[in-house]
């Protein structure tokens, strides 16, 4: 709204010129959603208790029996705060950015689908109908946005968007058509990795505020052709606007965390960490830091494959490599306080994205 009263009055009010800086209105998307989360979020929890929208704890998880009661979908709050931030602050004439939003808000309707009724009839979606709904997002951003993306500069040359640059290197590698195979599975994957972690009080929301801050930076270099040129990454036209909805979802998860971190008074759900997790993947894939994500995101990355190893294991060898999984819940069983989990997991989650951050230097 406020980037279109720029457009509109900075002739006759001159001080709107500032609105015209994507710094500034990040910014304010940033603070913005955090004081939305920090303010009406007391008065969802209440409406999620009297409505009875509680949260089923496993009964295999006997240390997690005081979390029974504790009002779920947090994602909606979350959800709301990015979507009025950037009402307030975003440019919808920018393609990026309505991709983006649009497509979290299509993974948050699966995931509060799968909530409402898991919370109303006790057992959610079946894993078959959660994973065709995620599927038919996914190859709808693909097909219709991502396979008719226009290429990206690189080093004074144009390449097509199937080309990839590998971490800690100059290179570049064209996937032709497999590279959409790739961007299949990164969203797909990054959105399950997500709601994977979100097992603990407030550990996917921690660890994904240093993911969300890294790729952040990441996305305003990459619109930027002076630092892009310096740093020998890719430059995308236009880019940089998507970083005023990255800033959104870090004041959300700034703000979310307030609640969320133990004695969590308030979890995120999957309308919640799907959408997120979804987002960090699809973003990845536009600014062409694809790779680059399993060390950003890589705390997410670890949850996942310590779930597929578990399974592997399992029905291959009739043994189980973990106590239990994912990994959190592992640490949980060797009788590792979950405090003491989270605030390590979140440690390794800051080092992976200053680690990723560094490696656009060591080329």
């Amino acid at each position: 709204m406020f980037y279109y009263l720029f457009d509109l009055f900075v002739g006759s009010l001159s001080f709107l010129n500032i609105f015209q800086y994507i710094t500034f209105r990040s910014s304010l998307a940033g603070i913005t959603s955090f004081f939305i989360i920090i303010f009406f979020t007391p008065k969802f929890i209440e409406l999620m208790n009297n409505k009875n929208f509680k949260e089923n704890i496993s009964s295999y998880l006997k240390s997690h029996e005081k979390k029974k009661g504790t009002p779920n979908m947090g994602g909606i709050a979350i959800g709301g705060s990015i979507l009025i931030s950037s009402l307030l602050f975003g440019n919808f004439n920018n393609t990026n950015f309505m991709v983006i939003l649009v497509s979290y808000l299509a993974f948050a309707l699966s995931g509060f689908a799968d909530d409402f009724i898991k919370l109303k009839k006790g057992k959610g979606l079946t894993i078959f109908k959660k994973i065709s709904i995620q599927i038919i997002i996914t190859l709808t951003i693909i097909i219709f946005f991502i396979k008719d993306s226009n290429g990206f500069l690189y080093s004074s040359q144009i390449y097509s968007n199937t080309f990839i640059g590998l971490p800690f290197t100059k290179e570049l590698f064209n996937l032709g058509s497999f590279y959409y195979v790739l961007c299949f599975l990164i969203i797909l994957g990054s959105a399950n990795a997500v709601n994977l972690t979100d097992g603990l009080d407030g550990l996917a929301t921690g660890s994904l505020l240093s993911t969300v801050g890294a790729i952040t930076i990441l996305a305003y270099i990459g619109g930027n052709i002076i630092y892009t040129g310096y740093l020998y990454l890719p430059f995308l036209r236009d880019i940089a606007e998507i970083t005023v909805l990255l800033s959104a979802i870090l004041g959300a998860l700034l703000g979310f965390l307030w609640f969320n971190s133990n004695p969590a008074q308030i979890f995120m759900g999957d309308v919640g960490s799907i959408p997120l997790g979804a987002t960090i993947g699809l973003v990845s894939i536009i600014i062409k830091q694809e790779v680059l994500l399993l060390i950003s995101g890589g705390i997410f990355v670890i949850e996942a494959l310590s779930v597929i190893a578990q399974i592997i294991s399992f029905r291959l060898y009739k043994k189980r490599i973990l106590k239990m999984a994912p990994l959190h819940h592992h640490f949980e069983q060797l009788g590792v306080s979950e405090s003491k989990i989270v605030i390590r997991f979140w440690i390794v989650s800051i080092l992976l994205a200053l680690i990723s951050i560094a490696s656009l230097k060591i080329r």
